[in-house]
């Protein structure tokens, strides 16, 4: 598989075409500062800690699934891989506070705010797990586009660091997600687009907070 050419093409391709390049720019210039770089992934790190956290919480009521606690443990490993990562580039043992990790409030906020805005929109859904899924297919949209780009950045810029384990896994639970949305029968090509617009916004205040933390405005214009 090409990692130019992911196997599930994304709709986030189209709607964050003309941050392509400020971004790549910015995870470069992370790859030649450590420490920064150590922060970034103990962030990812922390995103995808957040995530296990959500799955647990939001579906520990109801019957836990095989899929879902595949989905769980997955989150909980790639929280674990990044960390592990945070601390070989940036040379220290660390944990979520600011010290260690850019701009995690942002990065809390940017899921809190995709989970609660997805949740207001679906209003009372007929199935506990429908939010649940729609929350965890946009920010898979998003991953698989961020995760892509970054593994290129590390490729060229030699750094010996992979992402190929985590991008397969992430791609693995879209048509997982999808299948089980038109099992409950969502309109996912109904909701699709106003989440995807919805996560677009906040993905963009986000990584503006990391532009800030860096204090070079690579995404500047392309954010405004």
């Amino acid at each position: 598989m090409s990692l130019r050419t992911p196997s599930i093409p994304s709709p986030i391709d189209a709607l964050s075409a003309d941050l392509v390049q400020p971004f790549r720019r910015r995870l470069a210039a992370l790859c030649d500062d450590p420490s920064q770089h150590g922060r970034f992934l103990n962030m990812l790190s922390l995103m995808e800690h957040i995530g296990s956290r959500k799955i647990m919480r939001s579906q520990s009521a109801g019957p836990l699934g095989i899929e879902v606690l595949k989905h769980l443990s997955e989150e909980a490993r790639h929280a674990y891989f990044f960390k592990r990562l945070a601390e070989r580039v940036g040379g220290v043992a660390n944990d979520y506070s600011e010290r260690h990790t850019l701009v995690p409030t942002a990065a809390a906020m940017y899921v809190g705010r995709l989970d609660a805005g997805i949740n207001r929109s679906l209003g009372t859904p007929r199935h506990g797990e429908v939010p649940y899924l729609y929350v965890s297919m946009i920010i898979e949209h998003r991953a698989i586009w961020a995760y892509r780009h970054y593994h290129e950045v590390l490729t060229e810029k030699e750094t010996g660091l992979s992402l190929k384990s985590v991008m397969a896994e992430e791609e693995l639970h879209l048509p997982q997600m999808i299948e089980r949305l038109d099992a409950l029968n969502e309109d996912t090509t109904a909701r699709l687009p106003a989440f995807l617009q919805m996560e677009n916004g906040l993905f963009r205040t986000l990584w503006r907070a990391v532009e800030d933390a860096c204090g070079r405005p690579q995404f500047e214009r392309a954010v405004a």
